[in-house]
């Protein structure tokens, strides 16, 4: 019998990577959650070439392992970053990082989305206080004293759901985030991402390459298979031609932009394409409703930093609601949103200032700027603190880590304790 009406302590509009990654953060903390997403909720998705991938950095793989979800995924659609190789198209600065340098057992991973969501969907489906409302979509909410209620669309009926709080994780161009008012900043590239699986002629070797050229950063993941998946950043008036020129074209632009580090590519899967653009919201939570993920920020791929921020919004947040559940404190009360905030300011800030600069720089074509970039690369490679500052940065290890990033589970928090 489909419900009419029910309310919740949680209530999560989207069920993405970012939504559906809080909802298993809280598994059995006792918190009840409602996840409205609008597309149909399917685990059975099938691998082909054309897979697309996400970049997890060695901070993100701790949280999903304290989680349990680490070990869940399947790790034949896992590859390991040992090293990492960045230059500047057309001058000699070049930086070579080693997972040797950082101490770890790697430096990152480049996982195919269908992999971690499915190891995410299969855990959400056996949570007994998880309630997965989809395919739907909010027509209406209305933020009151004591709940939020939300008016969803399933099947032509509609269903109200109240909750204490309401977490926004339905991504960049989230419609709710703006109907509810949240004010946000936009600085526009002018660039375009192609995506796309390729086969290159030597094996990467675990190798990911970031390659900057005057349009924009192009970027080599390595994948299973000895494939790779690039990253294109290119000029918005490029980007018609360059999506439907055939294969062998297609790749010899490539080519001719990345170099034969990996020897000559003899195939491309499908191109995706997305427009470029740092997004920020003013402020990340209001009355009874919190943003995270790419529906608080976006940012530049370049250092793949995007989803690794998102998720450790999502740690950060449930140690949060887990701390207030605890103390039986209001979750959607302004005091613990703000706790939260003040937790993110600090992190946000500063990967969205760093991935913006390193644009800014490195697109520049002014010769002081082409010179000090350069001798900054160089001045990297040299001095091991220098490669061990940037790598702490890049795998999210630097400032304050939320519990999970620690390998402490939430269901132990100290009732005492304070964020």
């Amino acid at each position: 019998m489909r419900m009419k009406k029910k309310t919740y302590e949680l209530i999560i509009v989207g069920g993405g990577m970012a939504g559906a990654s809080l909802a298993c953060a809280l598994a059995d903390t006792g918190i009840h959650i409602a996840i409205i997403e609008a597309v149909p909720w399917q685990s059975d998705q099938q691998p082909s070439y054309d897979v697309r991938t996400i970049s997890l950095s060695h901070g993100s793989r701790l949280i999903y392992e304290t989680m349990g979800i680490w070990q869940q995924i399947d790790k034949n659609a896992v590859c390991p970053i040992h090293r990492i190789h960045v230059s500047d198209r057309g001058h000699p600065g070049i930086v070579h990082l080693d997972r040797k340098d950082a101490a770890v057992e790697a430096l990152g991973y480049v996982i195919e989305n269908r992999a971690l969501g499915a190891a995410l969907m299969a855990r959400l489906e056996i949570l007994e206080h998880v309630d997965i409302i989809c395919p739907a979509t909010v027509s209406d909410v209305d933020v009151g004293e004591d709940l939020a209620t939300l008016i969803c669309v399933m099947d032509n009926e509609e269903i109200t759901v109240q909750g204490k709080l309401v977490v926004i994780a339905d991504g960049g161009r989230s419609g709710l985030r703006e109907k509810l008012g949240f004010l946000s900043t936009t600085d526009d590239y002018r660039q375009t991402a192609i995506v796309c699986n390729v086969t290159p002629g030597k094996s990467h070797r675990h190798c990911a390459y970031e390659r900057f050229t005057p349009s924009g950063p192009l970027a080599m993941l390595p994948m299973n298979e000895d494939r790779c998946w690039c990253v294109w950043a290119v000029a918005e008036e490029e980007v018609d031609k360059l999506i439907v020129m055939p294969e062998d074209r297609f790749l010899a632009c490539l080519q001719q932009q990345f170099g034969d580090r990996l020897g000559r590519f003899s195939r491309a899967g499908r191109r995706y394409v997305y427009p470029l653009a740092r997004n920020r919201v003013e402020a990340h939570t209001g009355r009874r409703v919190v943003l995270v993920g790419n529906a608080a920020h976006t940012v530049h791929p370049v250092a793949a930093q995007g989803f690794n921020l998102g998720l450790r919004d999502v740690a950060w947040l449930a140690e949060v609601l887990v701390l207030a559940h605890d103390k039986q404190q209001d979750p959607g009360s302004l005091d613990i949103l703000r706790q939260y905030e003040n937790i993110r300011n600090r992190d946000t800030q500063r990967v969205t200032g760093f991935t913006h600069g390193m644009i800014k720089v490195f697109t520049s074509r002014l010769a002081p700027v082409i010179a000090g970039r350069n001798l900054a690369l160089l001045v990297t490679d040299i001095f091991p603190e220098l490669k061990q500052a940037l790598l702490k940065r890049t795998m999210g290890l630097t400032g304050r880590q939320a519990r999970l990033a620690r390998g402490l589970e939430l269901r132990e928090l100290p009732l005492n304790k304070n964020v």
